[in-house]
């Protein structure tokens, strides 16, 4: 190694001052060429692989009434690898699958748990006969509806449940084993329990273990690697979706609110648009009601408000008995207008309002500064959330 180090210094000294100014401009062309890759990949977003096999398994279990799902048939019709792609995600387990239906339509196939066969089935056999005791539909709906009737808002969400598991007489017990897959995944029954309420994609169905939503992509606005962002912001044309964003992410607050549902998992590409143009909630494992969020911090013992966080949801300390309180100190508002509107580690340092038209500094700035103060009330919390979004409805339609 030293003798070629030492061989390519003698080189370098013999070359005129003309051919090593023509070296380093193509080494620095080369090194700017790299860099411009690695941006243009980090700014299409999430990047994918094919992951066929994946679909290959579960087709292969379907084909054998081992699972059971009404979009099984529709999934495992074409399974060629450029219908389906593999999204890298590092910080989850979950696996997450882009299903390319057809040229105008995509959906996402997750999973975030696998129950065996074996041991779903042992559950619904006979020790003594080793005969299924499932042998209907409506034995097998009676016995899911008993184990886990709790997890559902009503009856009628319950029945969405069931036709998704697709049952009839030839895969009972399949439909056992994805009704027991798909009830360990918090996203699922998230999902399946507030798909009226505009807060989280719509979902299309399951199969196995995975279930299908419709594809949300996150709006660049929202996306820490975005060309450009950081750049001064002075594009009236940027400015104007930056707005529209946070209109959305608002109204996305508010229904939050009236569903009694905080989101405790606050980043720019937790979010995606619905084909109306609404923003929902895209990992709706981090979303829970005031009041199961508030009997899970009562549970701990504490020493000071910091003490009885969960990710972006805050709670207080009880000074008397050191313990977490079930009320909660901030709001969907707070945790969006934080993390979202203000500059922030988690953005980049790139809060889509803090570089805001001048005219527009001083009333924007006026909400948005209560952000990150504790134990604001619910209802202070609302009337910055209407001030600004009247605010910016205004400028929009000023134009």
């Amino acid at each position: 190694m030293s003798i070629t180090i030492s061989y390519c210094r003698r080189y370098w000294k013999q070359l005129s001052t003309g051919t090593k100014l023509i070296a380093l401009c193509l080494i620095c062309i080369w090194v700017l060429s790299k860099a411009f890759i690695v941006m243009c990949k980090w700014s299409e977003g999430p990047s994918y692989q094919p992951c066929v096999e994946y679909i290959d398994h579960m087709c292969a279990e379907f084909s054998r009434h081992r699972i059971s799902g009404n979009l099984c048939t529709e999934l495992c019709h074409n399974t060629s690898a450029e219908r389906f792609h593999c999204e890298h995600n590092s910080r989850s387990e979950k696996k997450v699958i882009v299903y390319i239906k057809d040229e105008d339509t995509k959906l996402v196939l997750k999973s975030g748990a696998y129950t065996s066969w074996d041991s779903v089935a042992k559950n619904y056999t006979s020790i003594k006969t080793l005969r299924p005791l499932v042998l209907s539909k409506d034995s097998l709906v009676e016995k899911l509806y008993s184990k886990f009737r709790q997890y559902f808002l009503n009856n009628e969400t319950f029945g969405r449940f069931v036709s998704h598991l697709d049952v009839n007489s030839h895969n009972v017990l399949g439909a056992a084993v994805s009704g027991e897959s798909l009830l360990q995944q918090d996203e699922y029954i998230t999902s399946m329990n507030y798909q009226s309420k505009e807060v989280v994609p719509g979902l299309r169905g399951v199969c196995g273990n995975f279930y299908v939503s419709d594809y949300t992509p996150t709006d660049g606005a929202l996306l820490t690697n975005r060309p450009g962002a950081g750049w001064p912001w002075r594009s009236v044309g940027e400015w104007k979706n930056r707005r529209t964003v946070a209109i959305r992410l608002l109204e996305l607050a508010e229904r939050l609110d009236n569903n009694d549902l905080l989101l405790c998992d606050v980043k720019g590409d937790n979010f995606g648009v619905l084909e109306d143009g609404k923003i929902a909630v895209l990992d709706s494992d981090t979303l829970f009601t005031r009041t199961v969020l508030g009997d899970v911090l009562k549970e701990d013992t504490c020493s000071s408000d910091s003490d009885c966080s969960f990710w972006d949801c805050h709670g207080t300390c009880d000074q008397k008995s050191w313990k977490c309180s079930t009320s909660l100190a901030n709001t969907n508002f707070q945790m969006i207008c934080s993390k979202i509107f203000r500059h922030d580690p988690s953005n980049g340092y790139h809060g889509i309002l803090e570089d805001v038209p001048a005219k527009w500094q001083t009333t924007i700035w006026k909400e948005i500064r209560y952000c990150k103060r504790w134990r604001l009330s619910i209802k202070k919390s609302r009337n910055h959330l209407y001030n600004l979004r009247k605010a910016l409805l205004h400028d929009q339609i000023l134009g």
